[in-house]
């Protein structure tokens, strides 16, 4: 009886309270209701059937539970998920992948406050919205049941089936890979992927995924401790060696793409101060991939042996400067970044000597502040010596990367709106900048012109500390060996896909090509001229960074049990790659773009 009477009382809702509540419901699977037609990651037509159910399903569970007007303020917590499930989806047309909630949950607070003051007036709207759905939850929808009890407990029955269905078929999916599959996706559950892309279900996954990892890391720490390669210094001229201890310096850069050094035929001159070095100091390389297109993620697999096909190898093995360690190099890590990767401060815990160096707040932040720690280590030459330098680079906001003297090409983004630019650019519709009116193709290529302007800066001065980085091992006297690498790429609104930053879930070329170089100082050079005569060789061949780890061992003379040759540049038995692979935003494997699409 009293179930009757309170359902007959939500029968009697206004027409009014009915519309409110629909247009709130809507409102709340609004991020769903995209992703199911525009999201490329959702490969077939059963992916988005089950996506679009796993949604409804997903807030039908809890309007079950709850009386409506506490559904939608519970529902409401879900809020700023699905905000960003919607960017996600209109600027990558995919569902928000791992890297870009592990990109939210570890951004650094200067990387954080930059992309903030850029889009200040998205997080308006969001507030906003967000205020303006209270208000319409609060005065129109009653706080009543929206059916009777029996009906609910047989509606929560039917979902918990369906939930539990869908958890079943994606735990067996890797059991029949192998069985019925067309184009390497498993026709007997593919489908069900749909639901663990689902928001917020995504979100919660790539949360657990993230803490899961970080604690592994931690469990692992005692494990490592304990790992060994068996790495040996074998110096192939001892007697020189001995009275002069070599240098291998790594130098990680930061959104560093190929084309735009200078160095490798790009039309302006953003390298000038390596393009006035004798073309015998430095080999650069024309077809270097990363492995992926975020630095959380690539750097790992630069430093490790881990592959795109055994990407928890760097989880389970200790890394290249560990490697350098138990050869007897003294080894460095110096950095003004990453101060929360897990992995990468376990790297700089087991050096002997590491430093982290902190943005103190102001308008700019550059890599120059890294060179007097590097200083201090170079005055130990009585040992061989690993150093590593982990670099800002050219990470976005390109202006805060450079001081003024080094504004170049102009206009830049300095005391520039973005926001004000892009919106001037005219997003017309849900593909972003895909689609431009025509009366703001004047604003689009000043957008363009503004960004590329500002990123050429940043390269000119990486150009300029390194080549003050180069310096400070001249004056050592000592073989030396500088191997510069870009993390990964940045896309600039190169083409018609109109890109920008990186991360992005599909991934373009200009993301993941990648400058890499070795300059070597003349006593280096008089020592091993078979290395440098391999390293001009192989200039050409195609690789991915995978072939750092080997190289920097090679040309540091440390050896491994087991050395992968075919992945060394300093060796006459490189091989080019006929596929390189990389990782996608969900960290499975695919294969790289090669050339621009």
């Amino acid at each position: 009886m009293y179930n009757s009477v309170r359902y007959n009382r939500q029968r009697g809702m206004s027409r009014q309270e009915r519309v409110v509540f629909a247009c709130l419901f809507c409102f709340l699977l609004l991020p769903n209701l995209v992703g199911t037609f525009v999201a490329q990651d959702l490969l077939t037509i059963g992916q988005r059937i089950i996506y679009l159910i796993t949604s409804i399903a997903i807030y039908s569970f809890g309007l079950c539970l709850f009386r409506r007007r506490t559904f939608l303020y519970v529902a409401s917590l879900g809020f700023l998920l699905s905000g960003i499930e919607l960017v996600h989806l209109i600027i990558n047309h995919a569902t928000t992948s791992l890297l870009f909630v592990f990109t939210i949950i570890k951004s650094e607070k200067g990387e954080f406050l930059e992309l903030l003051s850029t889009y200040w007036f998205v997080l308006a709207i969001f507030f906003v919205l967000w205020g303006v759905y209270y208000f319409l939850a609060h005065r129109y929808v009653q706080q009543e049941y929206i059916a009777p009890l029996r009906k609910r407990m047989w509606l929560l029955g039917v979902i918990v089936l369906f939930l539990t269905t869908s958890v079943v078929c994606l735990t067996l999916r890797p059991k029949f890979w192998n069985m019925f599959n067309l184009r390497g996706q498993d026709m007997r559950t593919a489908a069900w992927v749909g639901t663990e892309k689902a928001c917020p279900v995504n979100m919660f996954l790539s949360v657990y995924q993230i803490v899961d990892l970080a604690q592994r890391i931690a469990d692992q720490k005692d494990e490592l401790a304990e790992f060994r390669f068996d790495a040996q210094y074998e110096p192939s001229h001892p007697k020189k060696v001995k009275d002069n201890q070599p240098i291998v310096l790594f130098l990680i850069g930061e959104t560093s793409r190929y084309d735009h050094w200078q160095l490798n035929g790009y039309e302006r001159e953003t390298s000038p101060c390596l393009a006035a070095r004798d073309s015998a100091e430095i080999v650069s390389f024309d077809s270097v991939f990363s492995v992926a297109n975020l630095t959380t993620v690539s750097v790992p697999f630069i430093l490790s042996r881990a592959t795109p096909t055994d990407r928890e190898l760097y989880l389970h093995e200790a890394s290249v400067v560990d490697a350098f360690h138990e050869a007897g190099y003294r080894t460095a890590w110096i950095a003004d970044q990453s101060f929360n990767n897990h992995f990468l401060m376990r790297i700089a815990e087991n050096c002997d000597y590491s430093k982290y160096v902190t943005d103190p707040g102001t308008e700019t932040f550059v890599d120059t502040v890294l060179l007097a720690p590097l200083r201090t280590q170079l005055t130990t030459p009585d040992t061989p010596q690993f150093i590593a330098l982990h670099s800002l680079g050219c990470h976005f906001k390109y202006s805060a990367r450079y001081p003024e003297e080094f504004q170049i090409f102009t206009p830049d983004m300095s005391g520039m709106d973005m926001q004000a630019l892009f919106d001037k650019a005219g997003r017309s519709d849900e593909e972003g900048l895909a689609r431009l009116k025509p009366e703001n193709i004047t604003a689009y290529r000043n957008l363009k012109a503004i960004l590329t302007n500002s990123y050429d800066n940043a390269i000119r001065f990486t150009d300029y500390f390194i080549d003050r980085v180069i310096r400070e091992l001249e004056q050592t006297g000592r073989p030396a060996v500088l191997v510069y690498v870009g993390d990964h790429g940045e896309n600039l609104l190169d083409d018609e896909n109109h890109m920008f930053l990186h991360g992005t879930y599909a991934g373009s070329y200009y993301e993941y090509h990648v400058p890499l170089f070795v300059w070597t100082s003349e006593q280096y050079r008089k020592l091993y001229p078979q290395k440098i005569a391999a390293l001009r060789e192989n200039r050409q061949k195609l690789t991915s960074t995978m072939c750092i780890f080997y190289s920097l061992l090679d040309l540091g003379e440390v050896a491994l049990p087991e050395m992968n040759r075919s992945l060394i540049l300093s060796d006459t038995c490189m091989q080019a790659m006929d596929t390189v692979w990389g990782l996608d935003a969900n960290l499975h494997p695919f294969a790289l773009p090669t050339r621009p699409q």
